[in-house]
């Protein structure tokens, strides 16, 4: 059978109202009895099946295949369909008082580390985090920044991310070199299709190619989702 896929989020609090988000995924990891068991058997296999691994999964596989750049896109698109939701949740419940745990109902096995982490602070930091000067562990993170209601400034892909990302900003660079190309290519199949109808259709290609630019070249640099249209 084929191991199973994996996929981890893990946000780690940078400031007063901003995290980073870092996601890795792929096939989880052999535990020690699982690969004890695979060496016993393949002790006992055949010299030529004594290598063979269990297959990955199909997403792995996927995950494998795509570029790191085009992964980064799904993941900002996956991290902005909760963005709104999570920036003013925190805002919400500040404003009603009380307990998160009290605001949100909160009954599946994937929010029981939130309302540990909630219980935490409520334990030991009752009244918030607070600021401070300091730098390092024993830094505050201090009061919530007002709102984000611009949603250029809210999914600002750009500065959150790709201005950061050496894979994201050679994709940029790449993109402006075959937006070169395609450009020239598409100036001979003008010239050559009053002629050719091949080159006709390579223009059209063409056009549509540099469309498909603009796309991901803005995926960039800032998000479109629109939440109203999640169905």
């Amino acid at each position: 059978p084929s191991r199973p896929f994996n996929l981890t989020v893990v946000c780690v609090p940078t400031s007063a109202g901003r995290s980073r988000a870092i996601i890795f995924g792929g096939s989880q990891p052999e535990t020690k009895e699982a690969r004890r068991a695979r060496r016993r058997q393949q002790a006992t296999e055949a010299a030529e099946a004594a290598d063979k691994k269990p297959p990955s999964s199909p997403a792995s596989l996927l995950f494998k295949l795509l570029p790191v750049w085009l992964g980064h896109l799904f993941s900002n698109r996956f991290l902005d369909s909760d963005l709104a939701f999570l920036h003013y949740q925190e805002q919400v419940v500040r404003t009603r008082g009380g307990e998160a745990a009290g605001s949100y109902f909160m009954p599946t096995q994937s929010d029981r580390c939130i309302a540990a982490l909630r219980r935490w602070l409520s334990s030991h930091a009752p009244s918030g985090l607070p600021a401070s000067s300091a730098s390092g562990p024993h830094a505050g993170l201090g009061p919530l920044p007002p709102p984000i209601y611009s949603r250029d400034a809210l999914f600002d892909h750009f500065t959150q991310h790709t201005s950061h990302c050496r894979h994201c900003q050679a994709a940029v660079s790449a993109l402006a070199d075959w937006r070169k190309r395609t450009y020239r290519v598409l100036a001979a199949a003008l010239l050559l299709g009053v002629r050719f109808w091949l080159a006709r259709l390579v223009g059209v290609a063409c056009l549509g190619l540099l469309r498909l630019y603009v796309v991901v070249e803005k995926q960039f640099q800032v998000g479109e989702y629109k939440h109203w249209q999640n169905h």
